[in-house]
């Protein structure tokens, strides 16, 4: 909790309160999936996209001529869905429909061009972003034989955020922090309204096997609105 009253008030102090400075609210819709570098030893995988959403608060900085600095405050869901087999091995078939939800309480940087357009401003832009596990569940529902005997399960397990993995039940447990960049193009209009399209880029290994790397990534839509322009 500690760490996550952290990172509000490090997106409190970077809210400049002079001249030149918007502060709004920001929200969407999130395509998003988890990445490995490697594919587990299974017969057959199949990994989809889930829909999930993001919401927070938003400020926008002049900097100079046309460069402003957007930080993003958000909660954001992360996650995917994904159906293993295998039979690879005599005697065993295992199957299993996995759906993974996550979490974060997200900041993100982002450096910001803006070009007079219209009756408005296209702008992009390109940020870091840090953020930290709060909350997490994976679901999981198939079944296993083995000599022709078969047990169904119908599992949910909570995610654990620690920066070390646990001895028992360690595939409940994820490193805390997800960082890495984001990208983003859209439309301001002079009412405050903007939309833009992101995409975000995950870095940060979120497991603790070097050799697969699990990352975050998603493409998303949002809508957001300034409240108050100050000049």
């Amino acid at each position: 909790m500690k760490k996550i009253l952290l990172l509000a008030l490090l997106f409190v102090s970077m809210l400049p309160t002079y001249a030149q400075t918007s502060i709004g609210i920001i929200g969407g819709y999130n395509r998003t999936e988890v990445h490995f570098s490697n594919s587990y030893s299974v017969g057959y995988l199949d990994k989809s996209s889930a829909s999930l959403w993001r919401a927070g608060l938003i400020a926008d900085h002049h900097l100079w001529k046309k460069i402003y600095l957007q930080p993003q405050l958000l909660l954001n869901a992360k996650g995917e869905n994904s159906k293993a087999f295998d039979d690879t091995r005599p005697g065993y078939v295992y199957f299993n429909e996995s759906i993974s939800r996550l979490l974060y309480l997200e900041l993100q940087s982002n450096f910001i061009f803006k070009q007079q357009w219209g009756k408005g401003s296209f702008f992009a832009g390109a940020g870091p972003y840090i953020g930290r596990g709060i909350k997490g569940r994976d679901y999981d529902k198939g079944y296993v034989i083995i000599d022709n005997q078969k047990s169904d399960f119908d599992t949910k397990t909570d995610i654990i955020f620690s920066s070390k993995q646990g001895e028992e039940n360690k595939a409940a447990y994820q490193k805390p922090y997800d960082a890495g960049l984001s990208f983003q193009a859209g439309y301001e209009l002079q009412n405050g309204l903007f939309f833009n399209a992101v995409y975000s880029l995950g870095l940060s290994n979120l497991g603790y096997d070097s050799e697969v790397k699990v990352k975050n990534n998603y493409f998303g839509l949002s809508v957001g609105y300034f409240f108050k322009k100050f000049n």
